[in-house]
């Protein structure tokens, strides 16, 4: 393994994070207002909703992170290690970090197809507020 494959993927990893933090910010922000005044029995369902939303984008945020120092560790131990066995600590280490990518971007997929059923369902009790 060539020590700097690990290191060209961090600035894809970095557009993930600053997309999933710009996510985060925006539902906390529509959290914050849903919740500003006294809200409907409906209104919180959706904020309780919306919270288990923030709490997935979260762990997709840190697995990011994780697998972003996973890549950054196995470019360094790949310069130190200078070895070419499938199964070497630079390896191992970029191995897991796919892994962790690949994690996070499940819960990304699950929280793009949970959000638009939020929304969907705002959309058909919007006429009952």
């Amino acid at each position: 393994m060539n020590w700097y494959l690990p290191i060209t993927i961090i600035p894809g990893l970095g557009m993930l994070i600053l997309s999933t933090t710009s996510q985060m910010m925006s539902l906390s922000s529509e959290i914050g207002t849903l919740l500003s005044n006294k809200c409907t029995s409906y209104q919180h369902k959706i904020s309780e909703r919306k919270i288990k939303q923030l709490g997935l984008l979260t762990r997709a945020s840190a697995l990011l992170y994780l697998a972003t120092g996973c890549y950054v560790l196995s470019g360094i131990l790949g310069v130190i290690f200078e070895t070419e066995a499938v199964l070497s600590l630079p390896s191992i280490a970029l191995y897991i970090g796919t892994v962790l990518v690949f994690i996070a971007l499940t819960l990304l997929i699950s929280y793009a197809f949970r959000a638009v059923k939020i929304r969907k369902d705002q959309f058909n009790d919007n006429h009952n507020l």
